[in-house]
């Protein structure tokens, strides 16, 4: 059982399968946003390119319940090591989203479930 978002619940989304874009369209080091709206909801979420590795989270800051990013696409730090959530610099690993510096110390970005195959970004 995974405790990852799955887009493919959120109606109206992708399904499971379904190739949600290809890695050529994001340009390394820098995130793609999505956003997906089931009645009053927003799902707002954003898979960013590290090389030939892709981290797909749920654009929520755990701790301040904003976004993490201010400008689009723009959602690390200078170094590209971190995820840093402009509202009050909270600092999250890449590979799990895990803070390590900041207001939420120890919480976690909530992960999204896609898979990289062939280079298409597919939903699970």
């Amino acid at each position: 059982m995974t405790d990852k978002f799955r887009i493919s619940h959120i109606k109206g989304a992708p399904a499971s399968g379904e190739i949600l874009c290809v890695i050529d369209d994001i340009v390394d080091g820098t995130a793609k946003e999505f956003s997906f709206h089931d009645g009053d909801d927003i799902h707002d979420l954003f898979i960013q390119r590290n090389g030939g590795q892709v981290y797909a989270y749920v654009n929520i800051c755990p701790h301040a319940g904003t976004p993490l990013n201010m400008e689009e696409g723009e959602f690390t730090e200078k170094s590209g090591r971190y995820f840093m959530c402009h509202t009050h610099g909270a600092l999250f690993q890449l590979e799990d989203g895990l803070c390590v510096a900041g207001p939420c110390n120890g919480a976690k970005l909530q992960a999204v479930d896609v898979i990289l195959k062939d280079g298409n970004i597919l939903v699970v």
